[in-house]
């Protein structure tokens, strides 16, 4: 063993042991269960003996080093492994803090590079002073950012979320981060309705700045906005269809709550209108249903983003982002600017409302399922998907000035927009009018000669979607990115900077063919497997085939680096 080789946290066997008896829960409660509650000392002494004994053993065997340009990793007993990741490679050096963590002043670390969709190193876990001293290892050859991670992983994670806490590793403090302009903090701004607005974008400021803080009020908002509360609201329901195994599911309920009621005749009306009128009732406690279900998924997605993201606050470092939030598990991620690979900005109906937008990043590596856009397993250090929040929630009009502060280049007011071809609208309403035939087929078969009544207003939908769609959609491509905007109801926009094209494809079905039309598919490093970072449909084939030579050539131009 190296001389210089060091171990985990001392502690770190009681949190590895932690991990490994969440695998045996489970089991543990089947074999309880199965002997009748009888003898569980000896059957929790059977489980827990070979989970601490795991944990001790991992720690012994765990050692890390940092050399002067690698971090050296080894791991295992019968099969041992020795990982070497240079330091120029290491993207992210994520931590994570529950309540136990903060309490014990240590981190789960994850060293992330762009090699796969798994961490290099997951350190479980380490004291703040030797992440503070990785931080500054890992980072010393990025300009201007040694001092300032040394001080975010010492003072910033697990203390206050400026990270403005004495700098272990440089010895030094770093200037408060300034909101709002230089010079420090600046009160925030009024909007027109004379409410505060905390989660102004910085405009600038020396060294370490804060470019947006989301408060809780901004989090209700996504919360509204958001169906995180979707899977936990459809297992609730599935639930309460299984306990009533002869379909007459919500007749008891109502009737429980009506005779709780100051009327003494409600249940009675209850029944007596279910058997006078047993549509008008069913469709009276549909409506509820919904409604009730639409409140308890806003409730639980208002609940999920508090807990997950509260405390909200981006900082640039440097040349690196760091986000940190949570509210019991709090994680510090740290996103190098240069490793973005694309952003995208998020605006359903309920955004416009509140005027405001979601915006998320790409990075390389660390990916996980398409589509998921929770960052990590923090508990065990899992994969991380491919979505990364870069703001939750921020006022429309904001967006472009946060934009400028994470890629200087992106500058969305000198952008020109183009339309996609004529014919396009055609195209997409020909698509609608096939769903519509569908769904008037199939209500049809279900509700029989009432269903076909379906075929009005999904025609309709049809031409409107396909109306809205097209006047929304257009794409631009600049001297420093391409751009794409797409949807009506829920709007998006999706960038990619020229220097992070890595392919650049054109794409002809049999239909585009057939209407001298073509699509442009441009991949980056960040993008998922099977699909594409950017896909501009209804494009007039000459134009698409001088839209992929000009991104080609673009890309054969600029150095591409990790």
């Amino acid at each position: 063993m190296a001389s210089d080789d060091r171990r985990l946290h001392p502690l770190s066997w009681i949190f590895t042991a932690a991990q490994f008896a969440k695998g045996f829960i489970v089991p543990a409660l089947l074999l309880l269960a199965a002997s009748g509650g009888d003898g569980y000392e000896r059957w929790g002494a059977l489980f827990i003996g070979p989970v601490i004994a795991a944990a001790l053993v991992h720690y012994r065997v765990y050692r890390y080093r940092l050399a002067a340009d690698e971090m050296v990793v080894r791991d295992g007993i019968l099969t041992r492994t020795e990982r070497h990741i240079p330091y120029g490679r290491i993207q992210n050096i994520d931590l994570v803090q529950n309540p136990l963590h903060r309490l014990c002043r240590v981190a789960l670390v994850r060293v992330e590079t762009a090699s796969g969709t798994r961490p290099e190193a997951v350190m479980r876990v380490l004291s703040l002073d030797a992440v503070a001293e990785m931080h500054a290892r890992v980072f010393a050859g990025r300009t201007g950012v040694r001092h300032a991670a040394a001080a975010g992983a010492a003072g910033g994670f697990g203390g206050r979320a400026d990270g403005s806490a004495a700098a272990v590793a440089a010895g030094a403090r770093e200037p408060t981060p300034a909101v709002g302009g230089p010079g420090g903090r600046v009160p925030p701004h009024e909007d027109r309705r004379g409410s505060r607005r905390d989660d102004r974008v910085a405009a600038g400021g020396p060294g370490g700045r804060v470019l947006l803080r989301v408060p809780a009020g901004e989090l209700v908002k996504l919360g509204i906005v958001s169906n995180k509360g979707m899977v936990v609201v459809a297992a609730a329901l599935g639930l309460f269809a299984q306990a009533r195994p002869d379909g007459d599911v919500f007749e008891p309920a109502l009737r429980s709550a009506a005779d709780r009621l100051p009327l003494g005749t409600a249940a009675d009306w209850l029944t007596g209108l279910r058997l006078a009128n047993p549509v008008l009732t069913g469709v009276l406690l549909a409506v509820t249903l919904v409604v009730l279900a639409f409140v308890l998924l806003r409730v639980l997605s208002v609940g999920w983003f508090l807990l997950q993201l509260h405390g909200f606050t981006l900082t640039r470092r440097g040349a690196d982002l760091r986000a940190d939030y949570g509210l019991f598990t709090r994680i510090s991620r740290t996103i190098p600017t240069g490793r973005i690979q694309s952003l995208t900005a998020t605006e359903s109906p309920l955004h416009r409302r509140f005027r405001r937008q979601s915006l998320k990043l790409r990075t390389v590596g660390g990916a996980a399922s398409a589509g998921a856009d929770v960052d990590f397993d923090a508990s065990s250090g899992g994969p991380k998907a491919e979505s990364q929040w870069l703001a939750p929630m921020v006022e429309t009009a904001h967006v472009p000035v946060l934009l400028r502060q994470v890629l200087p280049d992106v500058d969305l007011a000198g952008v020109a927009w183009r339309r996609l071809a004529v014919g396009a609208r055609r195209r997409v309403l020909v698509r609608g009018m096939g769903v519509a035939a569908a769904v008037t087929l199939l209500g049809g078969a279900v509700a029989g000669p009432w269903g076909l009544a379906l075929a009005l207003p999904a025609a309709l939908a049809a031409f409107l979607h396909a109306r809205r769609w097209v006047a929304h959609a257009a794409y631009a491509v600049t001297a420093w990115g391409v751009l794409f905007r797409s949807g009506w109801w829920t709007r998006r926009l999706a960038i990619v900077p020229l220097a992070r094209i890595q392919t650049v494809g054109l794409g002809e079905s049999p239909f585009d063919r057939r209407h001298r039309m073509a699509s442009v598919r441009i991949d980056t490093a960040g993008a998922a497997a099977g699909g594409y970072t950017i896909a501009i449909p209804y494009l007039e084939r000459t134009v698409a085939a001088e839209i992929v030579r000009r991104l080609h050539a673009e890309a054969g131009e600029r150095a591409f680096r990790w």
